[in-house]
């Protein structure tokens, strides 16, 4: 999943993979945390906001499932989405 720069209230990046519906958020610390089940509107505020802090806090911190995550494990959520996408082609193709 590719994330994009923050940089402001603490937040340093977040990304959103809207297939599987995770929000993945990175804070100054360094912390990765992913929040399940979040919808797009709601992933798109926070991405958008102009105090993602205060959203963060609003909205998603106590309102969402989350768990800490790894950098690699942050970067395979969007490989998985680019692979099962091609498996779909070959697949309607008969490729596969």
């Amino acid at each position: 999943m590719e994330r994009r720069n923050i940089l402001r209230g603490g937040i340093r990046s977040a990304g959103y993979d809207a297939r599987a519906r995770v929000l993945d958020i990175e804070f100054d610390t360094r912390r990765l945390v992913r929040y399940e089940n979040v919808g797009r509107e709601t992933a798109e505020r926070f991405l958008t906001s102009a105090h993602p802090a205060s959203f963060w806090r609003d909205e998603i911190e106590e309102n969402y499932t989350s768990h800490e995550i790894t950098e690699e494990e942050s970067r395979r959520t969007g490989a998985k989405e680019k692979h099962a996408g091609l498996d779909d082609l070959k697949r309607l193709f008969g490729d596969l």
